[in-house]
């Protein structure tokens, strides 16, 4: 069997991984993992017989840096606070930073057309709604505060070409984001709300220009949607009572009441989280050892924040577990590639790469203000699995 009949057959391989993840990343638990499994095997494998460096590559360098970075900061700070005796098993949930690099090299190795990525995108968005409709389902799916915001950020990913579509495309995307955008609702995740008012802005920030600008009945067309869009929130008696329930929460923690509550046990977790940090403020207590340092600062029902398993708030979170390092190393993590994608824009061949990854990383700066980005391994799955596709799409190659 020749060379190009194996690169051939891995293509189309790689190829069939990429196009299943989008669909099973949230709606088959398992499978998100085990394809970026098969993906860290292949880039190991070409690391080794093929001799190809990620760290060397042009294309790569930045992802792996970035990403291996990230991970062994939230090593360093175990090791500082527990010392080299301590169990490493929590680390487990980061594991995907560690295995990066391989995981951008074997996808690297592929050419896989962008229409084919947002058709998965599409259909993945369709089961995400199916999963939710059919109800009992989601009892045995991931947190559904991580399945809410990995279907914001495909809503979003999967529109970024509407505006040259045809016809057929564009109704694939209208049942796709319809069945998305249904479940979002329907979940009732508050922070992917915010985050799905956030993203919109910055979408429409971004194809106002090319699009929009001097298009009157585009803009006809999103002020009709805009209209829908509002009058669904307005209406809607689930959507109502979640934001007056936020609302009334936070209130009653800020003047003092001790009534337990979702968002006032939050707010306590984030008082509490900012005191611990004060007293450990560069390398902080250890990853996982957030909740712990944090209940020390806690007047009553200390059991309630040490259980938990993070502070509802990235930035916080990492705060208090890695110190101002941990927090450095997340911002790089988010804004550098964040920093390339938008000088890039200006690139024609690589444009809505660039609109998808902006996308993809406000979308996590986002997810951080009220949960976790970054705490969940189908989360991490998913952010290393798009960022390992956009980032070296719009590095500018260079001869191998």
């Amino acid at each position: 069997m020749n060379k190009v009949h194996l690169r051939k057959k891995y293509s189309n391989l790689v190829i069939v991984l990429l196009l299943l993840f989008p669909i099973l990343i949230n709606s088959i638990k398992v499978f998100g993992n085990l394809i970026l499994l098969i993906l860290v095997i292949l880039g190991i494998y070409i690391a080794i017989f093929e001799k190809k460096n990620p760290f060397k590559l042009p294309e790569l360098k930045l992802f792996s840096q970035l990403t291996i970075g990230y991970f062994l900061v939230m090593l360093l700070s175990i090791l500082i606070a527990d010392g080299f005796s301590t169990e490493l098993y929590h680390l487990g949930r980061k594991i995907h930073f560690l295995f990066a690099p391989f995981i951008a090299l074997a996808i690297f190795q592929v050419d896989l057309p962008l229409k084919k990525l947002l058709l998965s995108i599409k259909v993945g968005l369709i089961a995400i709604g199916t999963v939710v409709i059919t109800g009992p389902l989601l009892g045995n799916m991931i947190n559904e505060n991580i399945f809410s915001d990995i279907a914001v950020a495909m809503l979003f990913l999967s529109i970024i070409q509407i505006f040259s579509e045809t016809p057929k495309e564009r109704v694939i995307t209208f049942i796709a984001v319809l069945m998305g955008g249904y479940a979002i609702f329907l979940i009732g995740a508050r922070g992917s709300w915010l985050s799905f008012l956030i993203l919109s802005t910055v979408y429409i920030g971004l194809i106002y220009k090319p699009f929009i600008q001097n298009n009157n009945k585009v803009k006809v067309s999103l002020v009709l949607i805009l209209i829908v869009f509002f009058g669904f929130i307005g209406t809607s008696s689930n959507i109502k009572e979640r934001v007056t329930k936020a609302v009334t929460e936070v209130q009653d923690w800020n003047s003092g009441k001790e009534v337990w509550s979702s968002n006032g046990n939050r707010m306590k977790m984030w008082e509490s989280g900012l005191s611990a940090a004060k007293n450990s403020p560069w390398i902080g207590y250890g990853y996982r050892n957030e909740n712990k340092a944090a209940a020390v600062y806690v007047s009553k029902n200390k059991d309630w924040v040490s259980v938990a398993t993070h502070l509802h708030n990235e930035y916080l979170t990492n705060l208090v577990s890695a110190g101002i390092i941990g927090v450095l190393s997340l911002l790089t993590l988010l804004f550098a590639p964040l920093i390339v994608f938008y000088r890039k824009l200006k690139d024609k061949d690589t444009y809505y790469y660039s609109v998808m990854g902006i996308l993809l990383c406000v979308g996590y700066i986002t997810f951080g203000f009220t949960h976790i980005a970054f705490g969940e391994e189908h989360i991490n799955a998913f952010y290393i699995f798009f960022m390992a596709i956009l980032l070296p799409k719009v590095i500018k190659k260079k001869s191998i």
